[in-house]
């Protein structure tokens, strides 16, 4: 077809049938024509690939600071494993990051940073489109011991990116080092294009996870925190609103059997509760309406007993958690910051997946979903220092 009828086209229908294709095949029209190039670097293109791509997954491993991000060919068959992604790129984190650790992922961006409580360098950068920015640092100093968690994600209405951090100043025991109770609790927020830190009501306190970060779903963050009588609870932040607000886990879960055996996932369109506190089985929780307690149903057991791959690992000695529910049901997971693999819904088995570049018993794995996004950080926030890298 004669490349000018393409030239012709409405910019909205050009836009609508390129953030179709494939992500490699999208970087590869960038150099057909200027027109092109331009085109998939505005926001419009950006915004309609991300809202039609399917998700993928950005893993890291060991003491490695390259990451590696692909994407899924949503149509699972277990007899050929390579054929369910795809590669999007690679890239080694030594040019931009002084201390490297993966956070989480938010519509296209990935966060970076130590959630300590000494303030350290929080890092957002595109993979895609090779950019990220330094945040600045908030002048603040805390009275040690203290509880910090942190979050980034998207608010839902005006789409705006934004980090959170929240810092507990507390009392324990200077024996069992048990939380007795808290003496401050300080809350930021970082909206980027700001360029500012801003302070906010932080609600109510945390509970005795010392250091966590937000699973981010629907335009809210979410932790899974102890009160001090040991009860579980849900913290939830809207990040339209700006208000925290807190609801109970599944009722079997209110009382942990075994300290550290629950993990807060996002699971499709629904938040999890992966519950690793039995000898013999995975419990995946989902909560089918936001913040209504009485909607967590149990939609997925994985018996140990039934798969000789978890049964090597130590059974409930392990945390496994989800990543991604296929169309046919089947889950990928991760194991013990160790492994990936997958459970089949169907045949009720397990098989270890190894993808490219991620090795076993390296230790420190971290596998998230991600969808690759065009947006260019310089264009969407210019009052940042954006960086090539």
């Amino acid at each position: 077809m004669d490349l000018d009828f393409f030239r012709n086209l409405p910019p909205e229908i050009t836009i609508d049938t390129l953030s179709r294709l494939p992500i490699r095949t999208i970087i590869r029209c960038r150099l057909v024509c200027k027109s092109w190039r331009n085109l998939i670097q505005t926001r419009e293109f950006a915004d309609s690939h991300l809202s039609k791509s399917a998700s993928g997954i950005v893993i890291t491993s060991g003491f490695s600071r390259y990451l590696e991000i692909y994407e899924f060919v949503d149509e699972l068959d277990l007899e050929s494993h390579e054929l369910h992604y795809n590669p999007v790129t690679e890239f080694n984190c030594d040019n931009f990051i002084e201390s490297f650790e993966l956070q989480s992922s938010a519509k296209g961006l990935l966060f970076f940073g130590v959630v300590e409580s000494e303030p350290s360098a929080l890092h957002i950068c595109n993979p895609l489109t090779r950019e990220f920015i330094q945040l600045p640092n908030y002048e603040v100093v805390y009275s040690l011991p203290t509880l910090v968690n942190c979050g980034f994600g998207v608010s839902k209405i005006t789409g705006q990116y934004k980090v959170v951090r929240i810092v507990h100043e507390c009392i324990c025991d200077p024996h069992t080092f048990k939380l007795l109770k808290y003496t401050n609790c300080v809350c930021h927020v970082y909206t980027l294009g700001t360029g500012t830190w801003r302070k906010i009501a932080p609600g109510a306190p945390f509970g005795s996870d010392w250091y966590s970060v937000g699973v981010f779903l629907n335009g809210s963050l979410y932790w899974l925190v102890t009160d001090f009588e040991g009860y579980n609870l849900i913290s939830c932040f809207d990040l339209e609103t700006e208000i925290f607000s807190t609801f109970p886990p599944p009722s079997l879960l209110k009382r942990e059997r075994r300290p550290g055996g629950l993990e807060l996932v996002a699971l499709g369109d629904y938040l999890c509760v992966c519950d690793n506190t039995s000898d013999d089985e995975i419990v995946m929780w989902l909560m089918k309406e936001c913040g209504d307690e009485k909607s967590w149903t149990k939609d997925f057991v994985v018996r140990i007993s039934d798969s000789d791959f978890l049964r090597g690992y130590g059974g409930s000695c392990e945390i496994a958690y989800p990543i991604k529910v296929f169309k046919d049901g089947d889950i990928l997971m991760v194991l013990s910051d160790l492994y990936i693999f997958y459970y089949s819904n169907k045949t009720k088995t397990t098989t270890p997946v190894y993808m490219l570049g991620v090795y076993e018993d390296i230790g420190g794995l971290k596998a998230l979903l991600h969808s690759s996004s065009f947006l260019s950080l310089e264009t969407s926030f210019p009052i940042e220092n954006v960086r090539p890298f």
